[in-house]
């Protein structure tokens, strides 16, 4: 009347969703750890600072100076400006 496996057959039936549950939550949370291309807060390093505002004017100016979008003078009155302010 009743099989030796209990379930006609059918007790393995349970493993393969098990096993992908199991897949989907290790990738999960390799994911977090920054595999994968996942965003990461494990790998942040939070002893960088943020740039200064001066800095980041500096930046701008000597791209902008690049470009040619302003001359030689005004660069360096901006840039002496910018210094000062530090």
């Amino acid at each position: 009347m009743f099989h030796q496996a209990g379930m006609h057959g059918f007790h393995f039936f349970p493993f393969p969703i098990v096993l992908i549950l199991l897949l989907i939550v290790g990738f999960l949370i390799a994911r977090s750890y920054g595999y994968f291309g996942g965003p990461s807060t494990a790998k942040t390093t939070e002893s960088e600072q943020p740039k200064s505002s001066n800095s980041e004017a500096l930046d701008i100016l000597s791209r902008r100076f690049a470009k040619g979008e302003i001359d030689e003078e005004e660069y360096q009155k901006r840039s002496q400006v910018l210094r000062l302010n530090q």
